[in-house]
């Protein structure tokens, strides 16, 4: 059973500074946004950064609550990936944020939290991040031979520019060359 509590055993400052005697040269930028504290890591570091801060008996950062994405496509390494980290038994919240270019591959943390299953997945489908060594890496909302990934800032918001096909349907609401629609008499 995991014991929770409602008293934080840091404050932000005091855990920032536990972060940083913790990872050391692994922290880039760090800071404290609205009470939170975020840290920067290099992707090369990012299995190692991870095993440390959830094996750490201080931090005991053992719940990945969420994994998400940003797009900067005028940055050269274009896509920000957003950890949000968890310690139940010492009321934590760490965020950790790495970058990487259009094309480069992420280690997957699903060998450290099995929540990063789907999560990383729905990042591949929706911004075309790969994560190397995930077990299952395919679409999750969009079909698999689906070319785009909608989430990134060039998709057109009103849907890419494509030949009718099953996602679209002509003006008289059907589906050209579908036997479905024709007169059976």
């Amino acid at each position: 059973m995991i014991e929770t509590t409602y008293d934080q055993k840091y404050t932000s400052n005091e855990l920032l500074e536990k972060v940083g005697e913790l990872l050391g040269s692994s922290v880039g930028n760090s800071e404290i946004y609205r009470d939170d504290v975020v840290i920067e890591v290099p992707v090369d570091q990012l299995l190692s950064v991870m095993d440390r801060l959830k094996s750490d008996a201080d931090l005991d950062m053992t719940m990945l609550v969420d994994v998400t994405s940003v797009h900067w496509p005028d940055d050269d390494r274009e896509f920000e990936l957003v950890y949000h980290l968890r310690s139940l038994s010492k009321n934590l919240l760490l965020t950790v944020k790495t970058r990487v270019a259009d094309g480069e591959g992420v280690p997957s943390l699903t060998s450290f939290w099995r929540s990063a299953n789907w999560q990383e997945r729905e990042v591949y489908d929706l911004m075309g991040i790969p994560f190397e060594n995930h077990p299952d890496l395919r679409r999750i909302l969009m079909p698999e031979d689906y070319p785009w990934h909608p989430l990134r800032k060039g998709f057109p918001l009103e849907g890419p520019d494509f030949p009718v096909d099953a996602y679209q349907t002509d003006a008289r609401l059907k589906v050209e060359g579908d036997k479905f629609w024709e007169d059976p008499a």
